[in-house]
């Protein structure tokens, strides 16, 4: 008997809808005991929920699995309903039977009907209804007689910085689960702030390796080697440090990949944090987007999330999961993939952070066919992207964009400087020249060519990064839900945003033309207010509606304009270079991921021959 995956418990009220629906007969305060969960007599225990289902359709195509059962643990009387319910949204009863009495000594075995593999194959589902007064559910596992296809051993991979809390909790949630016992794992701690101790991971299973803060990339990196060069590893996982997890995602990763019939690698979705019944992402597009009409278009310099803000308590929702989309990359926090990609694409581009993960994802897809699987049920909780607003984050995400481009597509130069161009006069037209500043100066060091990776220490840059990102001392920040604004929207008409765009939303004004107020702008998830309402006013509050932060930013007339002349300096200047540095970037890409460079670039010893005798 092999376990494939377990009927999981919540482990925390909020999620409970993720995992099991109940009846409104029985109150949720009567339902949990130690040993289970608790049902009295006409309590229907549903398990049509996300990480409950068996998502058929999937594990025909990916894997060589045909024969499953329930085998559950019951004390009481019962009947037992399995369904399945397709992409159509159609529900079929696929098997009934009453079991009574049943005793938590002997296990219940329900036998599923052979997985289906053509259209009709769907998300397959478990209901109980107790008939007896009281009665227990202990244990459920779907299981299977078949035969692994092949040993897994996986390299579990984190790597984290200052971030003790989150790391410390997610390894031990790994280490106490007593299923993935039986599994072959290794966590390898990357420890990039230098703040853990080898004392707090005694583990054998745990290995914690310091490291300077090369960001996500060199952290994940690393892991990466020190665990290639144990050459024990079929599988490994690129986890961040900052989830929180449900082992149970680990243990499915490892059923999948021993009864793979194909390569693949797997992006584990991204539930929010925040919203925990959200899916965020499952998997994403690169350089496309979804227009309104719910068709892919092109957009450069961008990533697009599939699957993108669903509920997960909609039964449409998770019959909608069954629709499978071509995934151009998988985030990080819970990327899983096998030592042959490894072997036929090489290692990570040294990016520091943002677009890593991206352009990881974009090699994969060149050499394998369906070569990222994002598989329902295989997720993490991950603080959401708009949640976070560093600034400095902006000069990775314009620069390694470029980077990414440059190897894997032909870059138009006017159409990018028209990208951002558009994107440099948001932030100015919004005083936020901090910000507009990442734009001006991730362009300008990507036109520098590869050797500024390589003349470079990754930990010294990004320090000045950081204290370049905080220059400008025009903004503050307010609790939005302090903010009272008189009216919610003001239409602005076109001979405005011209008079705007002419005058840079106010900064090319005198000085006695520019009115001493403030004015609210929105940046909502349905709709972005015009940035021209702060047209000759002296403030802007900024409010995203997703952050309980609001900005508010000062105009500094001189500030703007020096920004806009710096970018339009660049512009000019490296227009007749643009080709070249293209085509240095992508000649320089088999160097850059190579083991040969990231041994010399994650040891700073070695960095004064760094780079000598490797062409561009």
């Amino acid at each position: 008997m092999q376990v494939i995956s377990r009927v999981q418990f919540p482990q925390t009220d909020e999620t409970s809808d993720l995992y099991f629906k109940l009846d409104k007969s029985t109150p949720l305060n009567y339902l949990f005991e130690e040993n289970g969960i608790s049902l009295h007599k006409g309590s229907t225990l549903s398990f049509n929920t996300y990480f409950n289902s068996i998502y058929e359709k999937f594990y025909t195509k990916y894997t060589n699995l045909s024969l499953l059962y329930y085998s559950l643990k019951l004390e009481g009387d019962f009947e037992i309903f399995v369904y399945r319910e397709t992409d159509a949204n159609t529900q079929h009863l696929i098997l009934n039977e009453k079991f009574e009495p049943c005793q938590l000594s002997k296990q219940v075995n329900i036998l599923l009907p052979e997985l289906k593999s053509d259209r009709e194959a769907g998300r397959i589902y478990l209901e109980i209804t107790c008939l007896s007064d009281r009665g227990l559910f202990a244990e459920g596992l779907v299981v299977t007689e078949q035969e692994k296809s092949r040993d897994v051993s996986l390299a579990i991979i984190t790597c984290t910085f200052k971030k003790e809390v989150y790391v410390k909790k997610t390894v031990n949630t790994i280490l106490q689960d007593s299923f993935l016992q039986d599994k072959k794992f290794t966590i390898f701690v990357v420890d990039n702030g230098k703040t853990l101790d080898k004392s707090e991971f005694e583990d054998f299973r745990v290995k914690l390796i310091s490291n300077r803060n090369v960001g996500g990339s060199g952290g994940f990196t690393k892991g990466l080697i020190e665990a290639l060069q144990e050459e024990k590893y079929t599988h490994f996982l690129f986890m961040d440090d900052d989830i929180e997890l449900d082992s149970e995602a680990i243990y499915r990763l490892c059923t999948l990949y021993e009864y793979t019939k194909q390569d693949f690698a797997i992006a584990g979705s991204m539930l929010d944090l925040n919203r925990k019944h959200i899916l965020y992402e499952a998997g994403a597009i690169y350089n496309k987007a979804i227009n309104n009409e719910g068709k892919i278009e092109q957009a450069e310099y961008t990533g697009y999330p599939l699957k993108h803000n669903l509920d997960l308590r909609s039964n449409t929702t998770l019959n909608s999961l069954l629709l499978e989309d071509n995934i151009d990359y998988g985030g990080f926090w819970f990327f899983a993939f096998s030592k042959e990609i490894i072997e036929k694409i090489g290692l990570p581009l040294p990016l520091f952070i943002k677009t890593d993960d991206m352009e990881f994802g974009l090699r994969i897809n060149e050499y394998f066919k369906n070569g990222i699987v994002a598989f329902p049920s295989v997720a993490v909780w991950h603080e959401p992207f708009y949640a976070k607003r560093p600034v400095w984050d902006l000069y990775y995400y314009i620069r390694n964009h470029l980077i990414a481009n440059s190897v894997h597509s032909s870059l138009e130069y006017l159409k990018t400087v028209k990208n951002y161009t558009r994107c440099l006069l948001y932030y100015l037209f919004i005083f936020d020249y901090n910000t507009a500043q990442m734009v001006v100066k991730g362009f300008e060091d990507y036109m520098q060519g590869p050797n500024f990776i390589r003349s470079n220490d990754p930990e010294i840059l990004h320090s000045k990064i950081f204290e370049f990102s905080k220059i400008y001392k025009n903004q503050t920040i307010l609790d939005s839900s302090s903010i009272i604004e008189e009216h919610t929207k003001t239409k602005i008409g076109k001979i405005q945003k011209l008079i705007s765009l002419l005058t840079l939303n106010g900064h090319l004004l005198p000085l006695f033309l520019i009115a001493d107020r403030s004015i609210v702008i929105r940046d909502g998830v349905k709709e972005r207010e015009s940035v021209c309402k702060g047209f000759a006013k002296k403030r802007i509050i900024y409010i995203v509606e997703t952050s309980p932060n609001s900005y508010q930013y000062e105009l500094d007339q001189k500030a703007g304009i020096n920004i806009l002349l710096t970018w339009l300096s660049l512009v000019v200047k490296h227009s007749f270079k643009w080709s070249s540095v293209n085509a240095e970037w992508k000649k320089a890409f088999n160097d850059f991921t190579s083991m040969q460079f990231w041994q010399h670039y994650l040891e700073p010893q070695k960095r004064s021959d760094f780079g000598l005798g490797i062409r561009d």
